[in-house]
């Protein structure tokens, strides 16, 4: 079954803080550090997992960015990123955007983005004092769990089944990663954690501190 992020109970929660981190990359991001870009109006392309076309200067290929942004923790400083594996519609698991095998997605990199706050929530642009900002190339990020795989007994669609299973067990320690259970949340979401200084090594200097 496949889902878009519009079906989700968490969209209208989200949607707000979202766009504006969004406005916020637009003011300090993209006019500053890219060749071209434009943000995606169309349906069908959003659909896909695009928010973004974007070129940099060094790199041949246009690059359709999957913005990703930490805005429940803007508040406080955090050392990982999650990586969506599951969530609930219902009563169906659908699988999560870092394992999606979908092929309308379109999304060539992730835009991971940890936006600050001088310590509230984010209600408008202006809450967002300053971000950090890695792009991934999805492959490259994929390629590198995949390697790490190796380390663990368990593959991370049983530690899904497992959480999925228990009522109290809420965490899985995998191949040196995390993985965690959001039970609080509607659709109680499947992540794993990975950390800063590893997304920092495999953005290969795409980051950027933005004030």
């Amino acid at each position: 079954m496949v889902a878009n992020d519009r079906e989700r109970p968490q969209f209208i929660r989200d949607s707000n803080r979202e766009a504006s981190v969004a406005k916020f990359l637009d003011g300090k991001l993209y006019p500053n550090f890219f060749e071209s870009w434009c943000r995606v109006s169309d349906r069908e392309m959003q659909l896909s997992g695009v928010d973004v076309i974007c070129k940099l200067p060094e790199v041949k290929d246009e690059m359709f960015v999957d913005e990703k942004a930490a805005t429940s923790w803007a508040n406080r400083e955090i050392s990982t990123f999650a990586f969506e594996l599951s969530f609930l519609l219902g009563q169906s698991e659908i699988e999560g955007w870092f394992l999606s095998s979908r092929e309308k997605s379109r999304t060539t990199h992730w835009l991971c983005i940890w936006p600050r706050t001088s310590g509230g929530q984010i209600h408008t642009v202006k809450d967002i004092v300053s971000a950090e900002v890695m792009l991934i190339e999805t492959r490259v990020l994929r390629n590198w769990v995949r390697k790490m795989a190796v380390k663990s007994e368990l593959s991370l669609e049983e530690c899904i089944r497992i959480l999925r299973k228990s009522e109290t067990e809420n965490e899985i320690p995998w191949a040196g990663l995390r993985v965690i259970i959001s039970r609080k949340l509607p659709e109680q979401p499947v992540n794993l954690l990975i950390p800063k200084d590893v997304l920092f090594a495999l953005s290969h200097d795409n980051n950027w501190g933005l004030n």
